[in-house]
């Protein structure tokens, strides 16, 4: 089952109690299914659960008994047939025959609490969220341009909420999505899916500990690349001078740094001063390697 199907599981596993937003609720789901005016009615779905609930609501909230049919391929659409029975239900909402519902009708949500459910109601028939381990993606697919312009207006005002909403077209749709992981988890907060919710924050808790690691990791290897680097140059100027002049050639103190270094080639300077007879800092090896390269260069 997808993550998008168990956020919609999550939010139909609650009971609304209100009469006020027993009503939102409902006019959230059919105001945002597949067609909703006087000439068609009904919701297309993969959603078996969120197919029942819209034609419980049709019957418990417009008095109406839609056909709910299965296709072969798993779908469920839940249509209104009859003319009589679409008119009834826009009337619930406070349309006509030739208003239809391509606007937001702001008298349906008529208390602060109403709106959680008009917002649960929406996301039921025209919402999907992405699975976190993928990418965040939350939207909302609308099949008019101003009832999206409404849907984005609602929840830019919704207080509850601190969410940015775009916009873009896609196939003759008007989606209103969010990219941000902290908006996604805002509504699906508000919504009440908090299991949702917190799965989202413990996949990106996740993610950012692995991207930490991985930045600690590449900053080490780097170092270390950088530090074998240097290391090799090092041993290459000591062997030109054993080679040429031989290590006599250097002082006591850069001959003995110049054996131990041969001898250690990957060791690491700190290591390096403590193995001297007379121990030195990791600033005083690297002088002194700097010294020895130096001398390999005069030589030639």
């Amino acid at each position: 089952m997808s993550f998008s199907a168990n956020v919609k599981n999550e939010i139909l596993s609650m009971e609304i109690e209100n009469s006020c937003c027993l009503h939102s609720f409902a006019y959230g789901m059919m105001l945002f299914s597949r067609a909703f005016s006087y000439y068609d009615m009904y919701l297309l779905t993969e959603h078996e659960g969120v197919a029942e609930k819209y034609s419980e609501l049709m019957q418990s909230v417009c008095g109406v008994t839609p056909n709910l049919i299965k296709s072969d391929a798993g779908k469920f659409k839940v249509e209104v047939t009859e003319k009589e029975d679409r008119l009834k239900v826009l009337e619930t909402f406070g349309y006509d025959k030739k208003t239809g519902a391509s606007r937001l009708n702001w008298s349906n949500i008529t208390d602060e609490c109403c709106k959680v459910a008009f917002l649960k109601g929406a996301f039921l028939t025209c919402g999907t969220v992405n699975d976190p381990n993928k990418n965040y993606h939350l939207e909302f697919v609308v099949p008019y341009l101003n009832l999206s312009r409404d849907l984005k207006l609602f929840i830019n005002d919704y207080d509850e909420l601190n969410v940015e909403p775009k916009s873009i077209t896609r196939n003759s749709n008007y989606i209103i999505y969010f990219k941000i992981s902290e908006s996604i988890e805002d509504l699906l907060t508000v919504m009440g899916a908090f299991n949702s919710s917190l799965e989202i924050m413990g996949v990106k808790m996740y993610k950012d500990m692995r991207n930490n690691v991985n930045r600690r990791l590449n900053f080490e290897n780097a170092n270390l690349d950088k530090t074998i680097g240097a290391s090799q140059k090092q041993v290459e100027a000591i062997k030109h001078i054993k080679n040429t002049v031989g290590l006599s050639y250097l002082s006591d103190d850069l001959k003995e740094l110049a054996e131990i270094r041969l001898e250690n080639p990957y060791i690491s300077l700190r290591e390096l001063g403590d193995m001297l007879s007379i121990p030195i800092s990791r600033s005083g090896v690297n002088h002194r390697l700097k010294r020895i390269c130096e001398i390999a260069n005069e030589i030639g």
